[in-house]
């Protein structure tokens, strides 16, 4: 059975998976209190607030408030994890 902040984490990922960038800020933030050392979840939640924060700056009106985020990797090829 997971925590409670483990469930925060995995609903925090499952957000981004969405591009719900609001949500998973809030979950992130529930899940800080556990994770809060963790390098790999750090990164991803200043990420995050990063994304809100651009988004909230270039709203201008509620037809507007998609913004698309594009994968880029290196030479055009994605990297494997091995």
């Amino acid at each position: 059975m997971l925590s409670p902040a483990e469930k925060a984490y995995c609903l925090a990922l499952m957000a981004l998976k969405e591009k719900d960038y609001h949500r998973a800020a809030g979950q992130f933030a529930q899940a800080a209190s556990d994770f809060g050392r963790n390098s790999e979840f750090v990164l991803l939640w200043e990420t995050t607030r990063l994304l809100v924060a651009v988004k909230e700056e270039l709203k201008t009106d509620e037809e507007n408030d998609k913004i698309e985020i594009e994968e880029v990797y290196s030479y055009g090829q994605k990297d494997e994890l091995r």
